[in-house]
């Protein structure tokens, strides 16, 4: 079976930041994440390990002591249970796409 979603038929999650459901299952989920110029979304922990992939602008991940630059057509993969935070220090909004997997 094929399964299209778009943008605007897609659910909101309950985050601080605008985030869409694009894809969900039992093993993994899509969420495409926007954040506008200073958004943050503060550390915190999963029990899932997570593939963010880069689609527009620039994107800070910071991973324990690691901070890294998330740029489009890049992927940043974390493990369950790594602190994990994203900040849009530049004046552009950015586009992630964070896939869980469960």
């Amino acid at each position: 079976m094929i399964k299209k979603n778009t943008l605007e038929q897609a659910e909101k999650v309950k985050a601080v930041v605008d985030g869409r459901i694009m894809f969900s299952n039992p093993k993994a989920e899509a969420i495409l994440l926007s954040l506008n110029p200073g958004e943050i979304i503060p550390e915190h922990t999963n029990p899932f390990d997570v593939l963010f992939i880069g689609m527009e602008g620039v994107a800070t991940l910071k991973s324990g002591n690691q901070t890294l630059e998330l740029e489009p057509k890049q992927t940043l993969y974390v493990t369950n249970e790594e602190p994990r935070q994203m900040e849009n220090h530049t004046d552009d909004p950015i586009v992630v796409m964070v896939v869980k997997f469960f």
